[in-house]
């Protein structure tokens, strides 16, 4: 039962700091503020994190994971667009984590985060194209580049927009750009073409 005490306040802890980032700069938030936010006194903080960062840090790390699911989850939709699971896996992790993907896909104040995901994705798409083909052609980091780069900027688009298309619209706009040449490269790292 304790366990599931600490558990609650360490969400709580990063919910409040959270909301804070969500409206200002880490380095604008104070742990006093956190933990007043929270309900809880200052010394509870430090029970469960060294500092403001650590909490961040966290968030960062879980939500990174995510989206290297999401991305994945993604990439196996495109190719079979007919896959209704990997389109509701893809809606579930995005509405679970939604908070947090539009913070760290807007806010100013850290582009490290879209550095480390970008690196991130490159990274395993290289790694799948090692799996299928015995030597890597000096174009294929170009093509990954701008496979990412592109996804990953219709995905904050479609994260931030105000007039966000639904779901299934979205989906529908990944089935249009299944056809681009980008995604036959995709397909030709996962040896599928």
């Amino acid at each position: 039962m304790r366990h599931k005490g600490k558990t609650k306040t360490a969400e709580a802890l990063k919910e409040a700091f959270w909301k804070l980032y969500s409206e200002k700069d880490i380095d604008k938030i104070k742990i006093s503020e956190i933990t007043d936010a929270a309900g809880f006194n200052r010394g509870v903080f430090y029970s469960y994190y060294k500092n403001i960062y650590e909490i961040y840090n966290i968030i960062e790390r879980d939500t990174m994971q995510k989206i290297k699911e999401l991305s994945m989850l993604m990439q196996s939709f495109i190719m079979d667009s007919s896959s209704s699971d990997k389109l509701a896996l893809i809606i579930d992790i995005y509405n679970k984590h939604e908070k947090y993907l539009k913070v760290l896909f807007t806010k100013d104040d850290n582009p490290r985060f879209m550095v480390r995901m970008k690196k991130m994705l490159k990274e395993n798409l290289l790694n799948e194209y090692k799996k299928k083909n015995s030597v890597v052609h000096k174009t294929t980091g170009y093509y990954i580049e701008f496979y990412v780069s592109g996804m990953l900027s219709l995905l904050i688009y479609w994260c931030i927009n105000s007039e966000k298309l639904s779901i299934d619209e979205f989906a529908e706009l990944l089935k249009t750009l299944v056809k681009t040449e980008p995604v036959n490269m995709l397909k030709q790292i996962y040896g599928r073409n």
